[in-house]
C-alpha cells in the first residue's frame, strides 16, 4: 500500500476529532453524514485487509507467534458477535455489538494491515519519523490550546459537545457537561485535549513516539558528534512530554515513565532512573495542586482513584463468573457510553475484555502482545541500523508499560491513538523478514542511506535470517 496513503489516513486519525466537530457545528452535514465519514477508517481498514490479503501467500515473509495468537483472537472475537445472543443470551443489539467488536479488534486488524503492507526498509524510517511528527504537531497544538484557547473554543467554535452527543451517541452529564468533554477539567485544573478531543486519547497517543525519541538517544554513543539530529530529537521528546503533562492522564504518564525505566534498564543504565525520578519529584513540587492530585492519587482519596480501586475488588470478585463472558456490547465502556449499561468491571482493559468474551480472549490477548515485544526486542538486537532498532526497543518497552498500565485503564482499546503503533509492529516485522531474505537488494539500498545519514550502521540485516 502507498506510503503517502497511509501517512494520510494516520494523520486523518489525529485530527478528525477537530475536523469533524467544526463540521458538524456549523451545519455543513448532518450527523448521518458525519457518522459515515467518521466509519471510512473502518472501511478503509477492510477494503485494505481484503486488497492486500493475496501477500499472505508470499514466500518471502514468514508467520511469527504473534501472528497466531492475533488471528485466534481476531476468529474468538468474531464469534461472539454473531453466536453471543444465541450462547449467552445476550440482548445488546447487533449495531452496539459491532461497535464493542470494533474497540476490541481494530488493535489486531492495524497490526495485520502492516504485516500485509510490505514496506521496504527507506519506507519504514520515514514511517517512524512521520509517527513522531505527527505527535509533535498534535502536542504543539495541545500545548496552544491549553495556553491560550479559552474552553469556549471546544463548545462554541469546534463543537466538541454536541458532536459526541448527536454523532457519537455518547451520554449528556456523562460523557458531556455543558458542552464540553466532562474530563476536561480535574480539580479545576485545565487539561489539554488537543485536536484528539479528550486528555486521556492525547495522553494514550503521546507515549509511544516519546519512548521512540529516549530510545533513539539512548541508541547509539556516536550521537554526541551529530549534534543537529540529538537536537531535533531531544526538542521533539520535550515537546511530547510537555503535552503528555499537560493531560494529567495518570495512566498515560505511568506508561511512559515505565517505559522509559525499561529502556534504561537494557541499556543498562538504571542510575539514570534514579535521577529521572527526582527530577520529576521536583517538577512536581513546584505544582502544589498537582502535587496534591497524586498524593491523593496514590493513597486512593482522589474521586476517581477510590472508583478504581473498587471496579478492581469488584472484577476479581466476579472472575468466576467472566469464565465465557456476558457477551459483545453486555459490559464495557460502550454499553455504559450507548446504552447505559452500568458494570462493575470497568477501568480495567482485562476485566473489561473478560466481561464481554471470556478469559480465553483475555489469554489470547496477553501472548500477542507479549508475542509482539519479544520479536521486538529480537529484531532492535540483530538490525543495528540506529532508527530502526530504537524504534523496536521503544515498541516492546511500550507493550510492557501498557499491559501494566491496562490494569487501571482499557487504555489497550483506544483505537484511534494505538492505530500507527500496532500498525508500525507489523510493517517493521515483515520488512525486516523481507530485507533478510532480499540481502542484495538490501545492500544496494543501504548505500544511499548511509550516504545521506552519518549514522545509518554499516549493516542493516542479521547475519542469520529473523
Amino acid at each position: 500500500m502507498d506510503l503517502s496513503f497511509l501517512k494520510f489516513f494516520f494523520f486523518w486519525l489525529a485530527v478528525q476529532n477537530l475536523v469533524l466537530p467544526w463540521v458538524y457545528h456549523r451545519r455543513l452535514l448532518p450527523a448521518v453524514a458525519i457518522g459515515a465519514l467518521m466509519a471510512t477508517k473502518e472501511v478503509v481498514l477492510g477494503l485494505a485487509l481484503v486488497a492486500l490479503s493475496f501477500r499472505f501467500w508470499k514466500k518471502d515473509w514468514r508467520l511469527v507467534p504473534a501472528d497466531k495468537f492475533a488471528g485466534a483472537y481476531a476468529v474468538l472475537l468474531a464469534f461472539y458477535l454473531f453466536c453471543g445472543p444465541w450462547w449467552l443470551g445476550g440482548s445488546a443489539t447487533f449495531a452496539l455489538r459491532a461497535i464493542s467488536l470494533r474497540g476490541l479488534v481494530s488493535l489486531v486488524l492495524f497490526y495485520f494491515w502492516g504485516r500485509l503492507s510490505f514496506l521496504d526498509l527507506g519506507q519504514l524510517r520515514r514511517l517512524a519519523r512521520f509517527i513522531v511528527g505527527v505527535q509533535v504537531i498534535v502536542a504543539l497544538f495541545g500545548i496552544f490550546e491549553w495556553s491560550f484557547l479559552p474552553t469556549s473554543f471546544w463548545s462554541d467554535t469546534v463543537g466538541a459537545g454536541a458532536f459526541m452527543l448527536d454523532v457519537k451517541g455518547l451520554l449528556e452529564n456523562q460523557n458531556v457537561v455543558n458542552g464540553l468533554p466532562s474530563n476536561l477539567f480535574v480539580f479545576g485544573i485545565r487539561r489539554s485535549i488537543s485536536s484528539y478531543g479528550d486528555p486521556l486519547a492525547m495522553g494514550i497517543a503521546s507515549v509511544f513516539p516519546f519512548l521512540v525519541c529516549v530510545a533513539w538517544l539512548l541508541r547509539n554513543p556516536r550521537l554526541a558528534r551529530v549534534t543537529g539530529s540529538r537536537v531535533v530529537w531531544q526538542l521533539a521528546a520535550v515537546v511530547i512530554a510537555t503535552a503528555l503533562l499537560l493531560t494529567i492522564g495518570r495512566e498515560s504518564m505511568g506508561a511512559a515513565a515505565l517505559g522509559v525505566f525499561a529502556l534504561l534498564a537494557g541499556r543498562g543504565k538504571l542510575w539514570q532512573t534514579a535521577a529521572t525520578a527526582v527530577v520529576l519529584g521536583a517538577g512536581f513540587l513546584c505544582l502544589p495542586q498537582l502535587w496534591g492530585y497524586v498524593m491523593d492519587t496514590v493513597t486512593f482519596r482522589e474521586a476517581s482513584a477510590a472508583t478504581h480501586l473498587r471496579f478492581l475488588y469488584s472484577g476479581w470478585e466476579q472472575i468466576p463468573g467472566m469464565l465465557f463472558g456476558k457477551g459483545l456490547g453486555e459490559a464495557g465502556g460502550w454499553a455504559f457510553s450507548l446504552a447505559g449499561v452500568k458494570s462493575e468491571v470497568g477501568e480495567n482493559s482485562y476485566f473489561e475484555l473478560m466481561s464481554q468474551t471470556g478469559v480465553l480472549s483475555a489469554v489470547l490477548l496477553l501472548l500477542f502482545l507479549l508475542g509482539l515485544a519479544k520479536q521486538g526486542l529480537e529484531y532492535s538486537r540483530k538490525f543495528p541500523d540506529p532508527l530502526i532498532s530504537a524504534v523496536f526497543q521503544a515498541a516492546a518497552a511500550h507493550i510492557f508499560a501498557r499491559a501494566l498500565m491496562g490494569i487501571f485503564s482499557p487504555s489497550l482499546f483506544g483505537v484511534i491513538p494505538l492505530a500507527s503503533f500496532f500498525f508500525f509492529c507489523g510493517a517493521g516485522f515483515t520488512a525486516l523478514q523481507r530485507s533478510a531474505a532480499h540481502p542484495a537488494a538490501v545492500a544496494r539500498r543501504v548505500l544511499v542511506l548511509k550516504s545521506a545519514d552519518p549514522l545509518y550502521s554499516d549493516s542493516c540485516w542479521p547475519a542469520t535470517a529473523p
